[in-house]
């Protein structure tokens, strides 16, 4: 293994490598998508665009936390948003709480045809307030109207909201949530069923019970001859009259029945223009031919493209796609299929045509792109795919791979210039849809040609290229991984930091080779597979993949959208195919996305490792520091946090396993990462508690009430189980680049769901048992019951009783028999790390620099700690702590 062409084990300058080609930027496709603005304005989570009617400079944009901003003018280079309205802050003065929970949030705003007179523009989002007439808070979802402020029009009238419907809403996913006025001047409102699985909530084929599943279609001017609306609670009156008007000519205006079966005058909800909407992710108006198009999320197989039409019924949850649905249709169910689907990422198919969740977009009416001219262009947030579709007269629709970014959750129009732009939820930014200048650019088409490898063929490293290994590798299918980096020119350094993500310089590359045993645990069978590259650059970072030929002597670049290759292997005696993914550049982002910092890998607690490759000896984190890649000092490897494999069994269960969920999940299930909605944190730095797994309400529920996503005792309830399996009818997780089951991590992680988890004891449990209830002050955390100077949350750790003197926890030393080593014996319960400190004058203490005083948890039980006697400080003192 070579180290700047030296060994790992001997400290050495580090050496630049002015050879190695790998550009700044990744290689050009037909399209691509760029930064919107020369300077990126920054924005928190960006949901949604609009313009007002006939507006050619100004783009406001929806934020999920809760601002409106505008950009006041879209030519200028490098725009400054302001912020036209904060509803975090504005619905706090009023005793309301903003939701940005999920797929919750500030979701869309639309303006007024008037809007240039009368300054009205409509918001959809996400509220906790009272139930009217009751002091019982609970979720809505709402659309408002303000107005503009007339010495101001970039700033809203925080006097002026006119709330016009609300719904109550049990679920934070499925909310639809698109707001779009139609030529003839009526507002439309997408609504999701509510959320869960498999419409749980009984929605979607409902007119009238509540506002679910489908389009609305309302009156804001009321004008002369349209409805009164039916009595429903979220719908707001002044004396008796509702705040809009229903359209006379709406579908289910005087239905009697609905799928033949008979519905209530006095609850139909005449509302409806279009039903049987799972989660209408996304809605616009063609602005040429006045066709409301609509993506509408699926389930766990398949998303579709609609052009919605009155009366429409779009068959969830009788039908997903061209498919059954989760629900029997009764006789009376007629439905419209949709003009496109596609399947998810874990089903057959071109992986350029697949995904896991459609993000709505627009048909471009620029003329910058003559090609498009027409074409609806839309996404999948899940798999990065951008697309554009162009209906064909009585045959399927043509379909084209535009180019690829995850995180997209958003389309809209540069007033402009009528350019598409894009929100990046994942990255912060609006994004252009444009054709890249490759005037002068190359990328190297082979692995030879990165000049990354003195010799391909043997995969040796060139100058300056560093190889390392990682402690917890991401499952990949059975692959045998190696992995490099390199920071070319030899003197940029990286900021390491004990717990989460480091930062890198620009020009970072790190390599990840994959070999594969076509017969499983028989190296002799061994096949390079594919060597994938993750760049660091000014903008974030790029990744592309190099394929290996059949002679295994050179790998050649990847398309942008990734390749499927079968292979044959043996496992148990047995051929099978075994279907092998190398990820798209745009999946390889979803993954490498900035919340987790880009490098998955590359951090403390993957780098803290004892023994590297090429059976040296050493650690990591001591050789960067050495060789000066750091502009930091992390300390003692001995003192920092480090991921812990399966295998070690001398650490607990559970820290096993949340070392695999950590690197295997915390990736997207993180607050601000790319899983929409994110309804625990993976992430080990929290406590068991703080991630929210234990007893966690999930998101999607596959339909079941009793299911959780971790179930204590019970994994066949457990959807953090049935995710990773694929089991109970749910997707699997990771969706992306992966097809194969990790069946020991998955026995472990069952292991510690039905084995460990019911024996853990909460603090609230702990203290009804001594204290009779959760009231009684003196259960605090922070009282000292018995006066024995522990608080009862020190006792809690320790599993001591709190209300006896003589329960406490003890170090019990044992000297050796020849005095050179002192053991500390103390017993340690489930859940808890534990630091041993010393000191010599009882007012300094420092933790002992010995291996294993970690804070990395052990097995319940007695523990015993060896020191050696040359320790200068003869005083200890431990620390426990939960996790």
């Amino acid at each position: 293994m070579v180290w700047g062409m030296m060994m790992l084990g001997n400290v050495s300058a580090r050496v630049a490598n002015p050879l190695i080609t790998v550009p700044a930027s990744p290689p050009a496709t037909a399209y691509g998508l760029v930064d919107a603005f020369t300077t990126n304005p920054g924005f928190d989570q960006p949901l949604a665009l609009a313009s007002p009617p006939g507006e050619l400079r100004k783009l406001f944009i929806c934020e999920k936390s809760g601002k409106l901003r505008v950009i006041a003018d879209v030519t200028v280079a490098n725009p400054v948003p302001t912020t036209v309205l904060n509803l975090a802050t504005y619905l706090s003065a009023r005793s309301q709480t903003f939701v940005p929970d999920g797929e919750q949030g500030l979701l869309s705003v639309a303006f007024h045809p008037n809007y240039a007179s009368n300054r009205f523009f409509y918001v959809f989002y996400s509220v906790n307030a009272a139930r009217p007439g009751t002091a019982t808070f609970v979720n809505f979802e709402r659309v408002s109207r303000f107005t503009m402020q007339a010495a101001n029009p970039l700033l809203a009238d925080l006097t002026s909201e006119l709330v016009l419907l609300q719904q109550e809403d049990e679920a934070s996913n499925h909310q639809g949530g698109s707001l779009n006025f139609g030529p003839d001047g009526y507002l439309y409102i997408s609504v999701g069923d509510e959320g869960g699985a498999n419409d749980n909530y009984n929605n979607s084929q409902v007119i009238d019970g509540d506002f679910f599943s489908g389009m609305l279609r309302i009156d804001v001017d009321k004008k002369p001859g349209n409805l009164n609306p039916s009595n429903h609670p979220g719908v707001l009156r002044d004396a008796g009259v509702a705040r809009y008007a229903v359209p006379a000519d709406n579908a289910w205006v005087g239905a009697t029945s609905f799928n033949g079966v008979a519905v209530s005058a006095a609850t139909l909800r005449t509302e409806f223009w279009a039903v049987g909407l799972r989660n209408p992710w996304r809605t616009s108006f063609d602005s040429a031919t006045g066709e409301l198009w609509c993506a509408d999320v699926g389930q766990n197989a398949y998303e579709e493209i609609d052009v919605l039409t009155s009366g429409g019924n779009y068959g969830w949850a009788y039908r997903e796609g061209l498919h059954a649905g989760p629900k029997s249709a009764p006789g009376g169910f007629t439905s419209i299929d949709p003009i496109y689907e596609y399947n998810h990422t874990n089903l057959a198919g071109d992986p350029n045509f697949k995904g896991n969740s459609v993000t709505g977009g627009v048909v471009y009416r620029g003329t910058r792109f003559a090609s498009l001219i027409g074409a609806y262009v839309f996404a999948d947030y899940g798999s990065g795919n951008v697309w554009s579709l162009r209906r064909n007269a009585g045959a399927a629709p043509t379909v084209v791979r535009l180019t690829g970014e995850g995180g997209l959750v958003a389309f809209g129009v540069d007033p402009s210039n009528g350019d598409v732009l894009t929100c990046d939820l994942s990255d912060g930014v609006l994004r252009r849809l444009t054709v890249p200048d490759t005037t002068g650019t190359t990328f190297p088409q082979t692995l030879t040609a990165t000049k990354l490898f003195s010799s391909v063929p043997n995969l040796t490293p060139a100058a300056s290229v560093v190889e390392y290994a990682v402690n917890v590798p991401f499952w990949s299918d059975y692959a045998v991984k190696r992995r490099w980096f390199t920071i070319p020119d030899g003197v940029s350094r990286m900021t390491s930091a004990p717990q989460g993500a480091w930062t890198f310089p620009n020009g970072t590359i790190w390599v990840k080779h994959f070999d594969l045993d076509l017969t499983r645990g028989n190296s002799a069978t061994r096949q390079r597979i594919e060597t994938r590259l993750l760049v660091k650059n000014a903008t974030g970072a790029y990744g592309v993949s190099y394929r290996w030929n059949v002679a295994q002597t050179e790998a050649t670049l990847v398309p942008d959208g990734g390749a499927d290759i079968p292979y044959t292997v043996v496992e148990n005696g047995t051929s099978r195919t075994q279907n092998w993914r190398i990820p798209s550049r745009a999946e390889c982002l979803i993954c490498h996305n900035a919340t987790a910092g880009r490098s998955l890998s590359f951090n403390t607690r993957q780098l803290n490792l004892d023994g590297l490759p090429g059976g040296l000896s050493g650690n990591q984190l001591t050789q960067l520091e050495a060789q000066a890649y750091l502009t930091n000092t992390l300390g003692s490897p001995n003192l920092l946090p480090r991921h812990v494999r399966s295998t070690e069994t001398n650490y607990s269960l559970e820290s096993r396993v949340r070392s695999y969920l950590d690197v295997n999940c915390a990736y997207c299930h993180q607050p601000g990462g790319p899983s929409l909605p994110a309804a625990w944190d993976a992430r080990v730095t929290q406590t068991l508690a703080q991630t929210g797994l234990i007893h966690g309400i999930p998101v999607n529920n596959g339909g079941n009430a009793t299911y959780q996503l971790i179930v204590p005792g019970v994994s066949a309830q457990s959807v953090i189980r049935h995710r990773i399996a694929a089991t109970g009818g749910f997707s699997r997780m990771p969706p992306l680049a992966t097809n194969e089951l990790d069946s020991t991590n998955l026995t472990m992680l069952t292991d510690w769901i039905n084995l460990t988890l019911p024996n853990l004891q909460t603090y609230d449990q702990w203290r009804t048992l001594y204290f009779g209830n959760l009231t009684n002050p003196a259960g605090a955390p922070g009282v000292d019951a018995e006066g024995d100077g522990a608080t009862n949350y020190a006792e809690y750790l320790a599993q001591t009783h709190p209300l006896q003197g003589t329960s406490r926890l003890r170090l019990t030393p044992v000297l050796s028999a020849n005095g050179t080593l002192l053991t500390l014996s103390f017993p340690i319960p489930e859940n808890r790390s534990f630091r041993i400190e010393s000191t010599n004058n009882f007012t300094t203490w420092q933790p002992l620099d010995l291996p294993g005083n970690d804070t990395i948890p052990r097995p319940a039980g007695l523990l015993q700690f060896p020191i050696p006697r040359t320790q200068a400080r003869n005083f200890f003192r431990l620390r426990l702590s939960e996790n």
